[in-house]
Formats: C-alpha cells, sequence, structure tokens
C-alpha cells in the first residue's frame, strides 16, 4: 500500500458513500484510476465490506455490555464449539480471543436485562467450559470509532 491508498482508505472509513468521482477528486487522481485502486483495495482483502452504522438507541438496542469469559479447556474442538454459538448471537457485535484472564472478551448490544438474561443462559450458564464470566455495563460512551489509522508514521 502506498500514500494513495491510505488516503482512499482514510476518505472511505469517513464516508463510504461517497462517489467515485468526488474520491477521486479528494485524494488527487482520476476517477478510472481511483476506481481500480478501490478493487484492488477489495479484492486484497484491504477493503473488508461496506457497512452502514447504526445508532443502538434509535433501534432500541441501547445497552452495551462488555463481558469477560474465562474458559476451562483452551483446545481446538471446545474453542471451535464455542465460537460457533457466539457467531448465531445477532447481539454478539465484537469477539476477541485475548492474551491473559480472561480468555475471551465479548462486546454486546443488548434491548434489556432479560435479554442479556436469555443470552447468558444460552452461552454461558449451561457451557461446562465456561467457568465463569464477569460483565460490564457502558453508562456512557466517550469515543466510539471504527475507522483504523492507515498512517505509516
Amino acid at each position: 500500500m502506498d500514500p494513495l491508498d491510505c488516503r482512499i482508505l482514510d476518505v472511505l472509513q469517513r464516508n463510504a458513500d461517497i462517489t467515485n468521482a468526488s474520491l477521486a477528486e479528494q485524494v488527487g487522481l482520476s476517477p478510472s484510476s481511483c476506481l481500480r485502486r478501490v478493487q484492488r483495495l477489495r479484492e486484497s482483502g484491504v477493503l473488508q465490506r461496506t457497512v452502514a452504522l447504526v445508532d443502538p438507541e434509535s433501534v432500541g438496542r441501547g445497552l452495551t455490555a462488555i463481558v469477560e469469559v474465562m474458559l476451562d479447556h483452551h483446545g481446538a474442538a471446545q474453542r471451535t464449539a464455542f465460537v460457533a454459538r457466539l457467531n448465531q448471537e445477532p447481539a454478539v457485535l465484537q469477539a476477541w480471543s485475548v492474551t491473559g484472564d480472561p480468555d475471551v472478551i465479548l462486546t454486546l448490544s443488548l434491548r434489556d436485562m432479560k435479554e442479556y438474561q436469555r443470552l447468558c443462559e444460552r452461552l454461558f450458564t449451561h457451557d461446562p467450559n465456561v467457568t465463569r464470566f464477569r460483565s460490564h455495563f457502558a453508562m456512557d460512551t466517550y469515543k466510539n470509532e471504527t475507522a483504523i489509522p492507515t498512517s505509516t508514521d
């Protein structure tokens, strides 16, 4: 990736709805060159997907939980089964395997505590591999960015 690719990514991360002509103008390329670069970034997997960001409150999902999960066994079979269940849960927005304690960190977008309780029953309570979990509920949002810095500085 060169500095032009990084500029394209910076602009697209702020507004993926932009037209190719406007994008090309902002980064100083011809529209055809810009389109080729964007296509190459998509094909190479740098641009993974284009999404719309929705305000959780507006769709009734204003409760955000960050959940730390501790697992008993870390073998491939247990991990695969747990990850498969996570992927079936629409409320699980992000899931990371992390170093140290805990083993997994999840970010959830929920309607209310009742939904949280049902999700805990499905994912944690009846899974013998989950030794414990600890939840934190967001009271306020200070920063919630989706843009990945592209600068090499």
